[in-house]
């Protein structure tokens, strides 16, 4: 199965291969997991996002359409989780969050470059959905404003404002947080 491509073992997995599921599985496994970790910033959630994309494609893949790549609609997929994921875990996530900022603010960062880095990556998770996802795609997953309109299933343009955007609030953020740019 390891000498197979993805387009291969998809329609083996279609006709109930569980082998070439499996392959699928292992090789995208990563791929999820590290979309899932950008958008949540919690391991534990990231894996639980990344057993739910796997779960809905296996019950999904017989509707994947070749019109898009397969990891088009893999992204499509993770991020749609990502979401659902969220807004379920909300409330608890936003108690966890205030009470490990305390925790941080008592022991202090030890890098300012490292405390301004995790303070944007905090910022983008808190950025509403579709800026959130723009803002994971362009600048985490290094896609093109073109390829993350795919994804998204977008204009190209409406990425450009999105990312205008998504600058925008993070720098009036950072600035009233007292950091220079």
């Amino acid at each position: 199965m390891e000498n197979q491509d993805d387009t291969e073992l998809i329609k083996l997995a279609r006709e109930g291969d569980s082998v070439a599921f499996e392959e699928l599985v292992e090789r995208n496994y990563m791929f999820v997991y590290k979309i899932s970790y950008k958008w949540t910033g919690i391991k534990e959630d990231a894996e639980d996002i990344t057993q739910n994309v796997f779960m809905k494609l296996a019950g999904s893949i017989q509707t994947f359409k070749e019109s898009s790549s397969f990891q088009t609609w893999l992204y499509r997929i993770t991020i749609n989780s990502a979401k659902d994921f969220s807004k379920k875990n909300a409330r608890i996530r936003k108690k966890e969050m205030a009470l490990s900022d305390q925790q941080n603010m008592k022991e202090g960062s030890t890098s300012e470059e490292n405390s301004i880095a995790e303070l944007i990556q905090y910022m983008i998770t808190k950025l509403p959905h579709k800026l959130k996802e723009t803002a994971l795609l362009v600048f985490s997953e290094g896609m093109s404003h073109k390829e993350a309109a795919v994804v998204l299933d977008c204009a190209e343009k409406t990425v450009s404002w999105r990312v205008f955007q998504v600058k925008k609030k993070l720098k009036k953020h950072l600035e009233s947080d007292g950091v220079k740019l």
